[in-house]
């Protein structure tokens, strides 16, 4: 007998459908492409989905879904990188969908609240694609562990990701969540950070950046 789909992550689901349509396919092979991580991860996710009808909510114990962004520059030539409070690490902006179905909105405002600026938007990579997607379609995913903090147990954090785009001219705003935050020139940030999921979404926006055009994605339109 099939398992009833709570309605609330029915959206989550359907986002991860559209994600899976190009990026396990190797649609945009990008360095350090890895089909079966990719696909194990999808069939994670999903699996956690269905099992769990709170996975939305940060009350759920074992995990919950979060959704985050790598912000770059019109240029795409910079990202933009959080220097995390708590964990220490350099990483996208981002945070928990709470609640949110859609977890697309909730990493767009995650984003806009963590730069200070309301003029985050999403970059429409998916536009004159043969996939089929319309936007705003994760670029990527992962699955990692939290640790202990406080009364907080460890968790895992079932995180889906957005790429979006923001003037790198204007003027940044660092929040308690960070320790810093800084514009940091593509090819530099591969030496920042040895994390490997933030290797990766370097990695797929390198490869996506070689696919993109002018008419796709005219920097005026941002």
């Amino acid at each position: 007998m099939s398992k009833t789909i709570h309605p609330k992550v029915e959206p989550v689901l359907h986002s991860l459908r559209c994600y899976a349509k190009v990026w396990p396919e190797g649609l945009i092979p990008y360095s350090g492409f890895d089909k079966d991580w990719e696909l194990t991860t999808q069939e994670r996710l999903v699996t956690f989905l269905k099992d769990h009808t709170d996975a939305l909510e940060r009350t759920c114990v074992p995990g919950h879904i979060t959704g985050s962004a790598l912000v770059v520059n019109p240029n795409f030539d910079r990202v933009l990188l959080t220097l995390h409070a708590k964990l220490g690490k350099w990483l996208q902006l981002g945070g928990h969908a709470d609640g949110d179905s859609d977890v697309a909105a909730a990493a767009l405002r995650e984003a806009r609240e963590e730069s200070g600026r309301s003029e985050v938007e999403f970059l429409p990579w998916e536009q004159g694609g043969t996939w089929g997607i319309t936007s705003p379609t994760a670029f990527d995913c992962d699955i990692h562990q939290i640790p202990a903090r406080g009364d907080q147990p460890s968790h895992l954090h079932y995180d889906i990701r957005y790429l979006c785009v923001l003037d790198d001219a204007l003027p940044l705003r660092i929040t308690h969540e960070s320790k810093d935050l800084r514009w940091v020139k593509l090819e530099d940030a591969f030496t920042l950070t040895q994390e490997a999921s933030m290797i990766r979404q370097f990695e797929k926006f390198v490869a996506l950046r070689q696919q993109l055009t002018a008419s796709q994605l005219d920097a005026k339109k941002f």
